[in-house]
C-alpha cells in the first residue's frame, strides 16, 4: 500500500490532470464505492503532450519501478479474475476466506476423530441405543428420561455381558461421552454445509471448488450414516460371534474412521491449495518460475514418493483401527518380539477356526482382518515400513544432488516436519504397546497418525504442480506485461533521476 501511494503521488506530480483512479491497486479499489460494479476494469495507461520526452524503464527510480510493477500485478490479477468471472459466473480463484474456513473445518474434524477414539477407549459408544439426528441433540432433561435411556441400555448385550452392575450415575458418564461425540458430528456437518451454500451462492469459490465442496458435504452426511451403522453392529447378538466380547464390528469401525480421514484430507488439501494459488498469483513472474522448476523430470519421482507415503500412512492408520476394534493391542505387549520370536507361530497367525468356508479358501484374509495376533503383526509391519520410507525419503533429499538443487526451501522444511512427527509417532506407538494401552497414550497415538498425515500433505502441497493455477499465472503475466508496457510507453523521463 505504501509503494502504491508513492506511485500515485509521483504521477500526480507529473500529470495532475489525470485521475488517480487509473493508478490504484486492487486493494485501494476495494475501498472505493464503485468497486464490484459491472464497469470494465481499465488497464493503467498514461497520455502526455506530444512534446514530452520519453525514457526506458531502467532509468526509472527503483522504488517507483517496484511500485508500478506491484500495481500492474494487482491489475493483471484483477483482469484475469474479471474475465473468468464473466465467462462462468464463478471467480478463477476461490477467496482466501474459503481457505481459512476449510482449514478451520479440518481442525474440527481432527478434534472429533481424537474424541471419537476416547469414546471407543472408554467403551462409551454403545450407551445411546437409538439414532435420532434431530431430537437426539438434547440429553435427557429429567429423572424419568434418564431412567428410560438407562432401561434401553440395560437391554443391550454390552450391559448384560459386561456391565450388569452399572449404576445410573456411571451410565450418565458414558452417555455424555457418546452424546458429545454425536453433537460434535452435527456441528461439523452444519458448520460446513451452511457456509458452503453461502460461499457458492455469493460466488466466493471457483467452479471446480464448488463441486468439491458438494462432494465433501455428501461425504459428511454419509459419515453420519456409517457412524450409526457401526454402533448398530454392537447392539445385536447376531452381529458378533457368540460368546465374544460385545463390541462394534472392526470393519465398520475402520470404515467410519476412514471416512473421517477422507473428510479431513479433502478439507486440508483444498484449503492449502487455495492459499498457495493466491501466493503464486501475487507475483506471477516468480510463481511461473517456481512452477517451471517443479516441472523438472527429476522431481517426478519425489512427488510420487510423497503420494505413496501419504497412502502408506493412511493404510497404517486403518490397520490401527482394526487393532482397536479387536483389542489386539492388549496381547504381545513387548517389542520387537511377539512371544518367543519376532512373530507368533504360523499355526496361530493362520488359524483355521477363523475360516467360514468349508474349503478354507478364506482362511488367509479372514485371519488378516479378524485374528488379533495377525492384525497386530500387520500393524507392526506397516508402521515399521512407514517409518523406513520416511527416513529413506529424508536421506534421498539430503544425498541426491538433484534434490538439493531443485527442491524448494519450503519443501525441505516439510521433509523435516514429516521426519519429526514420524519419530514422535513411533515413540507413542511403542509406549502404548508396552504400557498396555493406557488411555492418554492411546489417544495421543491416534492423534499422532493424523499429525503425520497432515505434514505429508503439507509437503505434497509444496511440491505439487497445479496445472490450473499455472494457466492462470500465464494469463496474469501477460496482463501484467501489457499493463507495464502501456505505462512505460508514455512515461516522461525528464523528472526522474537514475
Amino acid at each position: 500500500m505504501a509503494s502504491c501511494r508513492s506511485f500515485v503521488l509521483l504521477f500526480r506530480r507529473i500529470a495532475p490532470q489525470l485521475s488517480k483512479e487509473l493508478f490504484t491497486c486492487r486493494q485501494c479499489l476495494r475501498r472505493s464505492q464503485n468497486y464490484g460494479t459491472k464497469a470494465p476494469l481499465r488497464t493503467p495507461s498514461l497520455s502526455f503532450p506530444p512534446n514530452d520526452r520519453r525514457i526506458n524503464l531502467p532509468s526509472v527510480n527503483d522504488r517507483v519501478r517496484k511500485a508500478f510493477a506491484r500495481c500492474a500485478s494487482d491489475t493483471a490479477a484483477a483482469i484475469t479474475s474479471k474475465s473468468e468471472t464473466a465467462k462462468s459466473g464463478f471467480p478463477s480463484v476461490s477467496d482466501k476466506t474459503v481457505a481459512y474456513w476449510l482449514l478451520g473445518s479440518a481442525v474440527s474434524v481432527f478434534g472429533i476423530v481424537v474424541f471419537g477414539g476416547l469414546t471407543r477407549l472408554t467403551e462409551s459408544g454403545l450407551s445411546i441405543t437409538e439414532w435420532r439426528p434431530v431430537t437426539g441433540s438434547l440429553p435427557p432433561a429429567n429423572a424419568e428420561d434418564w431412567e428410560s435411556e438407562f432401561a434401553k441400555y440395560r437391554a443391550s448385550p454390552e450391559f448384560q455381558l459386561l456391565n450388569p452392575t452399572m449404576t445410573l450415575s456411571e451410565f450418565k458418564s458414558i452417555y455424555y461421552m457418546e452424546w458429545i461425540h454425536r453433537l460434535w458430528g452435527r456441528f461439523v456437518g452444519l458448520s460446513f454445509v451452511l457456509p458452503a451454500v453461502y460461499f457458492v451462492a455469493r460466488r466466493k469459490v471457483s467452479k471446480p471448488m464448488a463441486l468439491r465442496l458438494g462432494g465433501i458435504a455428501g461425504l459428511i452426511g454419509f459419515q453420519g450414516f456409517i457412524g450409526w451403522w457401526m454402533v448398530k453392529s454392537g447392539l445385536k447378538d447376531d452381529l458378533f460371534a457368540p460368546g465374544s466380547h460385545p463390541r462394534v464390528s472392526q470393519y465398520r469401525l475402520t470404515a467410519h474412521l476412514g471416512a473421517a480421514f477422507a473428510c479431513y484430507v479433502a478439507m486440508l488439501w483444498n484449503g492449502l491449495a487455495i492459499l498457495r494459488s493466491h501466493r503464486l498469483l501475487s507475483d506471477p513472474e516468480a510463481g511461473i518460475k517456481l512452477l517451471d522448476s517443479l516441472k523438472d523430470p527429476n522431481l517426478r519421482l519425489f512427488r510420487r514418493s510423497v503420494a505413496g507415503l501419504a497412502l502408506l500412512v493412511f493404510v497404517t492408520a486403518m490397520s490401527g483401527a482394526l487393532v482397536a476394534g479387536l483389542d489386539a493391542g492388549l496381547i504381545y505387549n513387548e517389542f520387537p518380539y511377539m512371544g518367543n520370536g519376532l512373530a507368533p507361530p504360523m499355526s496361530e497367525l493362520f488359524d483355521a477356526r477363523y475360516a467360514r468356508h468349508e474349503d478354507h479358501s478364506d482362511v488367509w484374509w479372514r485371519n488378516m482382518l479378524e485374528n488379533p495376533s495377525l492384525v497386530q503383526l500387520d500393524h507392526r509391519i506397516l508402521a515399521m515400513t512407514t517409518f523406513t520410507c520416511v527416513m529413506a525419503l529424508w536421506a534421498y533429499t539430503r544425498m541426491s544432488p538433484n534434490m538439493k538443487r531443485l527442491l524448494p526451501p519450503a519443501a525441505k522444511r516439510g521433509v523435516h516436519g514429516v521426519v519429526a512427527f514420524a519419530w514422535v509417532q513411533v515413540g507413542l506407538g511403542l509406549s502404548t504397546l508396552l504400557y498396555l494401552v493406557p488411555l492418554p497414550l492411546a489417544s495421543a497415538h491416534q492423534a499422532g497418525s493424523l499429525f503425520l498425515l497432515t505434514w505429508v500433505l503439507i509437503l505434497g502441497s509444496r511440491v505439487w504442480h497445479p496445472s490450473r493455477t499455472a494457466k492462470l499465472l500465464q494469463m496474469a503475466a501477460k496482463a501484467r506485461g501489457h499493463a507495464l508496457s502501456n505505462g512505460v510507453r508514455y512515461a516522461p523521463h525528464n523528472l526522474y533521476k537514475p
